[in-house]
């Protein structure tokens, strides 16, 4: 080879090695349809797997059937926003299934040891005797199979260190971040229609939410932020600043006061919330059912942005159900259970472009990057 030739093929290996370098890395989100409750992994561009939730006890063989089919082998990071079951549960069986690395939480469960008395205050219309003595149960069996991990417990401005992404705690244990994130700390021109309610002091308002950032690429999951919480955090200035996805705060849940005013502060959505974050995608995971005790309002206020909504499921029941989506974004819009659990996928670039596509149909839409 002469020094001509062999600075070329030099120059082109070059080049080569800086084309790879600059290929767009793709992160990737799943929420998966375990009825009602969250499930939502996300892959990092260099292949770490985080869980956001692991739903309630009775959905690990579907949790476990979806990496299955997505050939997700291990969790180094599983994300559990707070200790109720319909979030937490199947953590104990899914350990047995697969490895588990790290857990990262709020730390300890505000509602341990809490008796029926103080359960029937809170949670009076799905009350039972023995509730308080369940909720410890629970908490005991996430905690032994927390013990054969690494435990993280975090505090808002907390960055995780998963491989590939930027995230970072904005809200855990009933705290919300000090200092906006980068492209936060505007004026909400949205607070001016929203009034505090009552305060939240079960496990919901000690909720792990974060902000998952992919170069310009942003997801945002609050898990069941409350009311009062969502309004310190996003008023009278939005902490945040705006996402290009956002899964749904508490399953859409807008109560009304009629059962009492507690009830009421158990809402999620308000306007100051889903209009400061002004995403372009939003993402449901409700199940089936309406929620029984309460109002569309924060289902409402989602729609009312004009974006596409991406669900789980399709919605049969309650106020919610003349809300949904089209059939093309519901992963499971009512067919008999399968051996392939549904989910809806969402592939993300670092210049903010995404893909949402839907397992059911293979439906897809492609989203440019934000202007």
């Amino acid at each position: 080879m002469t020094q001509v030739q062999h600075g070329c093929a030099l120059f082109l290996a070059l080049c080569g090695t800086v084309a790879a370098a600059a290929t767009p890395q793709q992160s990737t989100f799943y929420v998966v349809d375990i009825g009602h409750g969250n499930v939502a992994f996300v892959v990092s561009p260099l292949g770490e797997t985080m869980l956001l939730d692991c739903g309630p006890s009775y959905a690990v063989d579907r949790i476990y059937g979806f990496m299955q089919q997505n050939g997700i082998k291990k969790i180094d990071y599983l994300v559990i926003s707070h200790f109720e079951d319909d979030h937490m549960g199947a953590v104990a069986a899914l350990t047995k299934k697969v490895e588990i690395i790290n857990y990262v939480d709020h730390g300890e469960s505000v509602t341990y040891g809490k008796s029926d008395e103080w359960w029937r205050g809170r949670r009076s219309p799905w009350w039972r005797p023995g509730i308080g003595e369940a909720d410890n149960k629970r908490m005991d069996t996430y905690k032994a199979a927390r013990a054969t991990g690494h435990h993280i417990p975090v505090k808002p401005g907390d960055r995780p260190p998963v491989k590939g992404l930027d995230v970072v705690v904005v809200a855990a244990a009933g705290q919300n971040i000090a200092k906006p994130l980068t492209g936060g700390g505007q004026k909400n021109p949205a607070c001016s229609q929203v009034e505090k309610r009552a305060e939240d002091d079960a496990e919901d308002g000690q909720s792990v939410g974060v902000v998952i950032g992919n170069g310009k690429f942003s997801f945002i999951y609050l898990g069941d932020m409350t009311w009062n919480n969502s309004y310190r955090l996003f008023c009278p200035k939005n902490m945040v600043g705006i996402v290009d996805a956002y899964l749904v705060t508490h399953h859409a849940q807008s109560m009304n006061t009629d059962l009492g005013e507690y009830y009421g502060g158990l809402s999620c959505c308000s306007v100051a919330e889903v209009q400061g974050l002004q995403p372009r995608v939003a993402l449901l995971s409700m199940g089936s059912q309406g929620h029984k005790y309460g109002t569309p309002d924060a289902m409402k206020n989602v729609r009312n942005l004009g974006i596409d909504l991406w669900q789980t499921e399709k919605i049969t029941s309650g106020g919610e159900a003349g809300l949904n989506a089209p059939d093309d974004y519901i992963a499971n819009i009512g067919e008999p259970r399968s051996n392939l659990t549904p989910y809806i996928k969402l592939v993300a670039k670092p210049d903010s472009s995404f893909a949402v596509s839907n397992s059911r149909n293979n439906f897809t839409k492609n989203y440019p990057p934000r202007k």
